[in-house]
């Protein structure tokens, strides 16, 4: 068992001895900066005491104990149950940083563990098939299509992010053969995006939905479907909290995927599109005085 989990156990401490504990475990952060006399100071005891307290959990001293407790920090045994990650009033930076990695480390595995190379094969041949990717989104969504749009320039394709009711619409209707539709939505129940994907539907363009669920109306209606986690969706416990960047985790790392199969698909013509982009910004664009 742990350090950590030996004083998070911990039953048979004196008043003393319990202050110091909840001191270490509240600011895990401060105690590689602190000696044995500051650790007694900030809990209102003793340098002695605090010795006593660490030998009390098998360690030589004080500097014995924070060896060991800063190893589990780094390996990350201060949460107690990484699959069930919220956010909580006392929070401390070692915290912040280990749920945050968390989160993240958990969206990209259900990420990846929900991707099969077929749907992946299929979506090669929409992305060679046209030349014209069109993202819808809302709210915060629109930022991840945007930096899509200005990803898949580099690999070649024309790309616009639609946001605006009114521009979506119109769009659906006059878009040309070789446009290929990009939705994104946390829940896949965006009744503006459902009535937009129907129009698309209509009007024969292909659809990838990036959404938390394959049986919301936005799954079941797309012609591809990527699974991109909020956290409702991991395990049983509901994490509001993190739901954005979690979500945002795993759709980045789709739009990043989706970008590296167009690029590769047409390799070599987008290597010269790119040389020539720095050759041409490098020379005229990018040191431009732009007050004048």
């Amino acid at each position: 068992m742990s350090l950590i989990n030996d004083l998070k156990n911990a039953s048979q401490l004196t008043e003393r001895e319990n202050d110091i504990r909840s001191y270490i475990l509240s600011h895990p952060e401060y105690i590689v900066n602190m000696s044995c006399q500051s650790v007694g100071k900030a809990t209102f005891t003793s340098a002695s005491s605090v010795t006593r307290f660490c030998q009390k959990f098998g360690c030589k001293g004080y500097p014995d104990f924070k060896v060991r407790f800063l190893s589990d920090i780094k390996s990350g045994k201060l949460l107690d149950d990484p699959a069930s990650v919220q956010l909580s009033e006392r929070e401390n930076m070692v915290t912040l940083l280990k749920k945050v990695s968390e989160v993240q480390a958990q969206a990209l595995d259900a990420t990846q563990k929900a991707l099969s190379l077929s749907r992946l094969l299929r979506i090669r041949q929409l992305l060679l098939e046209h030349p014209c990717i069109d993202f819808y989104a809302y709210d915060t969504n629109i930022h991840l299509a945007r930096y899509a749009v200005s990803q898949f320039f580099h690999a070649g394709k024309i790309a616009a992010v639609y946001s605006e009711t009114d521009i979506q619409v119109l769009n659906t209707l006059i878009a040309s053969e070789g446009h290929l539709a990009v939705l994104i939505s946390h829940t896949g129940e965006n009744f503006k995006l459902i009535e937009l994907t129907r129009l698309l539907r209509r009007s024969g363009t292909k659809t990838i939905i990036i959404t938390s669920g394959k049986e919301t109306t936005l799954g079941k209606m797309a012609d591809e479907f990527l699974y991109a986690p909020r956290p409702a969706t991991i395990g049983e416990v509901e994490t509001d909290k993190l739901s954005i960047p979690t979500f945002f985790t795993a759709a980045k790392y789709l739009l990043d995927l989706l970008f590296s199969i167009a690029f590769s698909a047409q390799y070599t013509e987008n290597m010269s599109l790119n040389h020539r982009y720095d050759t041409i910004g490098a020379a005229t664009f990018w040191e431009l005085n732009e007050s004048g």
